[in-house]
C-alpha cells in the first residue's frame, strides 16, 4: 500500500443493472422517459414536446438502474441494416461521473456487434463530445444547433470480435 493510500478505504465500484425493451408499452420505457424529462426538460430547459418527439415507439430503450433506481438511459433506432443511431443519452445529475453512461454505452456497443451492425451514429451535445471520443466515436461535419444546444455528428465503426 502506498504512502498516500494508508488508512484510506477504496471506493466500491458502482454496479449498474441494465435493462432494454422495444417500444413504449413497458416499464423500461417509462423509466427512460422519467430520466429524459429530468435531464433534458427540467435541467436543460428543452421543450417537452421536442423531447417526446414520437420516436420512442420504433426504438429500443436502455435504462441503467443503480439499486433499482433509474439513473441513465439511451434510445437506439435502426437506420439501415448496418447502422444504428443512439439518441437521448441522459444521466440523472447526482449519478454523473460514476461510470454509468460508459457502462450503458458499452452494453449498446456489445449488443450492436452481436447483432451484426457495422456502425453506431449519434448527434452529441458539444459538452459530451469528449465523452464519446473516449469511446472511439469520431466527430465529423460542422457543429449544428438543435433545441438551442450545439451538437456534433459522430460515428463509431464497429470491429467484429473474434
Amino acid at each position: 500500500m502506498g504512502l498516500f493510500n494508508w488508512g484510506k478505504k477504496k471506493k466500491a465500484a458502482a454496479t449498474l443493472d441494465i435493462k432494454k425493451e422495444q417500444g413504449i408499452d413497458n416499464p423500461v420505457h417509462d423509466d427512460a422517459v422519467s430520466v429524459r424529462l429530468a435531464v433534458f426538460v427540467d435541467e436543460q430547459g428543452i421543450d417537452r414536446e421536442l423531447e417526446l418527439d414520437g420516436g420512442d415507439e420504433a426504438a429500443t430503450h436502455y435504462v441503467g438502474y443503480d439499486r433499482s433506481t433509474p439513473v441513465v438511459t439511451a434510445r437506439v433506432t435502426k437506420l439501415d441494416k448496418d447502422l444504428l443511431q443512439i439518441q437521448r443519452v441522459a444521466t440523472i445529475e447526482w449519478a454523473r461521473h460514476k461510470g454509468f453512461a460508459q457502462a450503458l454505452m458499452d452494453q449498446i456497443t456489445k449488443d450492436a456487434k452481436a447483432a451484426g451492425y457495422k456502425s453506431l451514429y449519434l448527434e452529441a451535445q458539444e459538452t459530451a463530445v469528449s465523452f464519446y471520443a473516449k469511446q472511439e466515436f469520431e466527430a465529423y461535419g460542422q457543429p449544428f444547433l438543435e433545441a438551442n444546444i450545439w451538437h456534433r455528428k459522430m460515428i463509431k465503426e464497429l470491429v467484429p470480435e473474434d
